[in-house]
């Protein structure tokens, strides 16, 4: 820990003296003056979340900060989604109409606000459509073969990246309602993986402005990967499962910290999140051709 003879304790600003905690970078405590900002309850042998340059337990940090499914109002610890604004348990992201799960790769659209699946929209389509029908690109009227995509129709030759400008067929990705290619997508909006340095598609792990793939990161003690909703423990650029603190030897020094997955300053709450995402996991979307 070396030489802490000036350093003064984080909590009450004393000399540091006896056993002591240090807490990310550079506080260091008492194990008496390290407790919750809110409740005053010790954090030495707890979990715990950073915000700001204050320390919550896990209760007090999730009523004061904490992200709450639209579906089921319980707080979202690990895995989860913010579509549109609103954020969701993965297990209670269900479609709207039919109340069907988003398997892996499956298309998410929204009618007023709520998720439904694409095979739901479609049947609203197929409904409502009748006579002639304009394509969305050129807005002009479409005849013969048309792709159906993003909810409107288009005729092939118009369905292209917003970016590269070239003809979209069999997979695209979107971003603000706009259609990319996969390649141009990830090169304007992409994230990489911290570890593997590959560009990350679906669900993303943050860790301190960091992005990991959730298979990339892990325990190191274990080296196996964090389970949904599993708490995270970090120090020193190192993660390992709570069960495994007691087998953590020479990484660090005493004390663990509860990371606060959204990092400092950042406004939702922990857990992961998907950001514009017109798929449920930013997957791939395919196309349709219809003969008319």
């Amino acid at each position: 820990m070396g030489d802490l003879a000036n350093t003064p304790c984080s909590g009450c600003n004393e000399k540091l003296v006896g056993e002591v905690i240090r807490v990310g970078e550079s506080d260091h405590f008492h194990v008496d003056c390290f407790t919750c900002a809110k409740c005053k309850e010790p954090l030495a042998s707890a979990g715990f979340f950073a915000r700001g340059s204050s320390y919550y337990c896990s209760k007090d940090y999730h009523e004061l900060f904490g992200t709450r499914c639209i579906v089921c109002s319980n707080f979202i610890e690990g895995e989860g989604f913010t579509v549109q604004g609103k954020s969701y348990h993965t297990q209670c992201f269900r479609c709207s109409q039919c109340e069907g799960n988003f398997n892996s790769g499956s298309r998410v659209l929204f009618d007023n606000g709520k998720p439904v699946c694409e095979t739901c929209r479609n049947k609203s389509l197929a409904a409502a459509r009748g006579g002639s029908t304009t394509c969305k690109g050129c807005n002009k009227e479409i005849s013969g073969r048309s792709v159906v995509a993003m909810e409107f129709d288009w005729h092939i030759e118009c369905f292209a990246c917003n970016y590269c400008k070239y003809p979209l067929s069999g997979e695209y990705m979107v971003k603000d309602g706009k259609p990319y290619c996969e390649a141009d997508y990830l090169n304007l909006f992409g994230q990489k993986c911290k570890i593997c340095d590959k560009f990350i598609i679906g669900r993303v792990l943050q860790a301190g402005g960091v992005s990991y793939h959730n298979s990339c990161l892990r325990c190191q003690v274990c080296s196996k990967s964090f389970d949904e909703g599993q708490e995270i423990f970090t120090q020193d650029g190192i993660f390992w499962h709570t069960e495994c603190e007691p087998y953590l030897e020479g990484f660090g020094e005493s004390g663990s910290e509860y990371f606060d997955e959204e990092g400092e300053g950042s406004e939702p709450g922990p857990g992961l999140h998907s950001a514009d995402v017109d798929d449920v996991d930013d997957r791939l979307d395919e196309l349709r051709i219809d003969e008319n």
